[in-house]
């Protein structure tokens, strides 16, 4: 039996929001891509110290702000009185489904690096069912263990992926897409070198970080149920064609 398709069409998604002309994982950069009529956003979360789950990437501040402090080990007051380039905030996710609403749709990266429970994905289903947007999410990890946890509590509701890539910040393991096996997601998320691969698998698959056209089209015309990108608006389009 055929799997459900969970996109109806290809969609397009733009990483960490309008990334290419924003300040990466900011309510502007969400904003912008309801503006420029992109499908949906791929965004980033995890918990702070305080309990809040915070909208941003790296494990510290380093890159973005050159506060060399982790954001686990900070509180949500502490988060908000940093600025990002653009003089932006680092934005909560309640703060982004508020703003957003159901505009967009949600790809939810969850980052931890746990084997046990932090408490990440029962805040992240709780706050998706506080703000009544079920069907506007999904949820996706490098951490398959993270993924088997938030399917057990959303009792597969919302749709699920398993990330991989070929860097080695992956576990050898898992660079491959072995995540799979240990848990059954609905779909695979796959770096853009290895989505021909995964397609072969006969599987639904949403590809990482495209960003020029032709390659774009190629990924589209051998069956990609969505792409995600720094520029959406350059892609944009090659899906209202």
């Amino acid at each position: 039996m055929a799997r459900k398709k969970v996109f109806e069409k290809p969609l397009l998604f733009g990483h960490r929001g309008d990334s290419a002309h924003h300040t990466e994982n900011t309510l502007t950069a969400f904003e912008a891509c309801i503006e420029a009529k992109i499908d949906g956003i791929e965004l980033d979360v995890q918990l702070c110290k305080s309990g809040q789950l915070v909208v941003f990437h790296d494990s510290t501040l380093s890159r973005l702000c050159g506060i060399d402090r982790r954001v686990d080990e900070m509180t949500l007051d502490e988060l908000k009185e940093v600025r990002l380039p653009g003089d932006e905030q680092i934005p909560t996710l309640s703060e982004v489904f508020s703003t957003i609403g159901s505009h967009l749709v949600y790809d939810l990266e969850l980052k931890s690096r746990s084997l046990s429970s932090t408490g990440l994905e029962a805040a992240t289903l709780a706050l998706i069912e506080e703000h009544q947007l079920s069907k506007n999410c999904y949820v996706s990890s490098f951490n398959p263990t993270l993924v088997w946890r938030f399917q057990r509590l959303g009792r597969r509701a919302i749709p699920t992926a398993v990330i991989y890539s070929h860097s080695t910040e992956v576990p050898r393991p898992l660079r491959k897409g072995q995540g799979q096996y240990v848990v059954r997601p609905t779909f695979l998320k796959p770096e853009h070198s290895q989505a021909f691969a995964a397609l072969k698998g006969r599987r639904q698959v949403l590809t990482w970080t495209v960003d020029d056209p032709q390659e774009a089209k190629a990924l589209l015309d051998a069956g990609v149920m969505g792409i995600i990108s720094n520029n959406p608006r350059e892609l944009l389009p090659l899906f209202r064609g």
